[in-house]
């Protein structure tokens, strides 16, 4: 039996600027396949107002990153929120990559800004805090690669914080067991992760995108385990 995952693709793929050797959805898809995950797929153009018809056409969801804010006016920022909040109430899972990460967060009663200690970009170590039945090889920290300014600044009510850093206090949290929120990215790759500094190159501070830039060389994201949790988190009760 498999679960149908719906990918809600928060990039508008018109406006990109990288080669994602394919969409941002079949990037998920093969990080997903890297732990055999037990999920067909259904991919979402959220950016361009494309959504699910209701939070029963697939039995959990995903929402990818975006170089979107969840503050900006763009039209379909909010009929997302009103989705995630209809998921929420009907029992579903719902996971979030960086900008989905924050838009769950701020669609369920926390707060996401700008942040003034600036971007948060290339591999990043943050503490685990909190250890729940779905993180198989627990570990007291986990390496991802970051490409962030805003933050969940303040989480939602019955948010539980379970990792984060000095820089990205709230880099991980879990809701009632419905909800995982991830700022960091386990779906880049070495490859992807440099064309992106690339692009980003003029955008910021010299000495932060030459501390990122190093940052690659200093060891590897922990995308597989990353990707394992995700799974057992969206299955656990479910498929076994």
């Amino acid at each position: 039996m498999k679960m149908k995952l719906g990918i809600l693709n928060s990039l508008d793929s018109q406006e990109r600027e990288i080669n994602w050797q394919g969409s941002a959805v079949s990037i998920y898809i093969r990080l997903f396949e890297t732990v055999q995950a037990p999920f067909e797929y259904v991919g979402y153009e959220v950016a361009q107002g494309e959504l699910p018809e209701s939070p029963d056409a697939c039995d959990a969801y995903l929402i990818t990153g975006s170089p979107t804010g969840v503050y900006d006016d763009e039209p379909w920022i909010m009929p997302l929120s009103d989705f995630i909040r209809a998921c929420y109430r009907q029992n579903k899972r719902l996971v979030g990559i960086c900008f989905g990460h924050q838009i769950l967060a701020e669609a369920l009663g926390g707060h996401v800004e700008k942040s003034e200690k600036g971007k948060g970009l290339g591999l990043k170590t943050f503490a685990i805090n909190a250890t729940k039945p779905w993180m198989s090889e627990p570990s007291s920290q986990c390496a991802l690669y970051f490409v962030h300014q805003d933050q969940v600044i303040d989480l939602p009510p019955e948010a539980e914080l379970l990792g984060g850093n000095a820089f990205c206090p709230n880099a991980l949290y879990t809701i009632n067991n419905r909800v995982l929120g991830i700022q960091g990215h386990p779906e880049f790759t070495h490859d992807l992760m440099e064309k992106i500094l690339t692009a980003h190159d003029k955008q910021t501070d010299p000495e932060v995108h030459a501390t990122a830039v190093a940052s690659l060389n200093n060891g590897m994201p922990d995308n597989q385990r990353m990707a394992t949790w995700i799974v057992n988190f969206l299955t656990a009760d479910i498929l076994h």
